[in-house]
């Protein structure tokens, strides 16, 4: 029994030591080290009692590097933020954003009168709206009606329609404000209705002879027309005449009509030629060769506005029209054994125009009575010399 106490007790002692050599470490250091900013545990058991003790007391990390420290028994981890949020917001430039206060909008509705037209917008939430509403214009219209439909010859447009004087009562084709002047005298054969025509159409017709009467064509006397026609003239125009009738064309935009074939110098016809040559030259125009022609119908055109729906004309002794210098354009609407029987010129710069004819039986009575085309000819032949933006659309 003693023995057997002997070895209890010896046991014992034995594992006490056993105890105390394991509660020191290997190094010699206590097992309740405490590293900084650690957690530590410490564990004590034995046969009979068991006891757990457990340190929390946690320090906050002085260590933002995210590293791991471990020493025996004793684990050490520290972590650090892997983002940072910084919840501070700097002030806004207005002109870089626009900030809208969803409680109010305030709206600038005023309008002005400027003349950019511009609209302008700020950086906040007013708005500002410019609208230019005002004419910058402070001269008057360039017309003025004065009459709903023209009814009034007094060279101004009245009815603001780009037409000055179109007037024609009688729907004739010949317009009732015309001025038409006849330079020269009659042919042998009685004109009477044809000059009788041309007033009952509401033109103003007068004839001016110029045998005996030197110098009458200025700028002044032809201020009055606005169609000349040459006639029998019995002499030639002299420079001055014939630039001031070129002016009357080519400047002032009129027209002009010319007619040869008289034969008053035995069948010679270089004096007619050369007395009409003079209105004609300033123009690049001329009458050349001897007369053809003896009662022939010429061959018209269909499609030129002069000599459309034109057929029945005559031709007699009359003298071919040329154009020898080429100073606008020229056409030719009708023609006679190969030759030119009419011309229609119109000059340079949108300036006047010239019909030349190459015969004058047109002015004769036989001829209005014996040929059914001669007054619409002439209705055509005034409708494209007169002045474009007078007495009806321009042409």
């Amino acid at each position: 029994m003693l023995g057997s106490n002997l070895e209890t007790v010896f046991v014992r002692v034995m594992a006490s030591l056993g105890l105390m050599l394991a509660a020191c470490s290997s190094n010699g250091n206590d097992s309740a080290g405490v590293t900084d900013g650690a957690t530590s545990s410490s564990t004590d058991a034995s046969e009979t009692d068991a006891q757990t003790t457990t340190d929390t007391t946690v320090t906050p990390p002085t260590s933002t590097s995210g590293e791991s420290a471990s020493e025996t028994g004793t684990t050490t981890t520290t972590t650090a933020p892997t983002s940072t949020t910084d919840a501070t917001t700097e002030p806004v430039d207005p002109s870089e954003t626009t900030t809208t206060d969803p409680t109010a909008t305030t709206t600038d509705a005023t309008t002005t009168t400027t003349t950019d037209g511009t609209t302008t917008t700020d950086g906040t939430t007013t708005t500002t709206s410019t609208t230019d509403t005002s004419s910058t214009t402070d001269q008057p219209p360039d017309c003025v009606p004065t009459e709903d439909v023209e009814v009034t010859c007094d060279n101004i447009d009245n009815d603001c329609d780009s037409n000055v004087d179109n007037i024609d009562a009688g729907n004739d084709g010949i317009c009732d404000c015309l001025n038409i002047g006849i330079l020269g005298d009659m042919g042998y054969a009685p004109s009477a209705d044809f000059q009788a025509w041309l007033e009952d159409q509401g033109s103003a017709v007068t004839r001016t002879k110029l045998l005996n009467n030197p110098g009458v064509v200025t700028p002044a006397f032809l201020a009055n027309y606005d169609l000349v026609l040459i006639d029998r003239i019995e002499r030639a125009l002299s420079a001055d005449e014939a630039a001031a009738l070129e002016a009357f064309v080519k400047d002032d935009g009129r027209g002009m009509i010319t007619l040869i074939g008289y034969n008053f110098d035995n069948q010679n016809p270089v004096p007619e030629r050369d007395r009409a040559n003079s209105a004609l030259a300033p123009f690049g125009l001329a009458y050349e060769g001897a007369y053809f022609g003896d009662g022939v119908i010429p061959t018209f055109d269909p499609v030129h506005p002069i000599s459309m729906g034109i057929s029945d004309v005559n031709f007699a002794g009359g003298i071919q029209p040329v154009d020898v210098e080429n100073q606008g354009t020229s056409e030719v609407f009708a023609t006679v054994q190969a030759s030119n029987a009419g011309i229609a010129h119109q000059t340079d710069m949108e300036g006047g125009r010239v019909v030349v004819w190459g015969d004058e039986w047109i002015t004769f009575d036989s001829d209005w009575q014996g040929y059914a085309d001669v007054q619409q000819f002439w209705v055509n032949m005034v409708g494209w010399a007169k002045p474009k933006d007078f007495c009806g659309a321009p042409q």
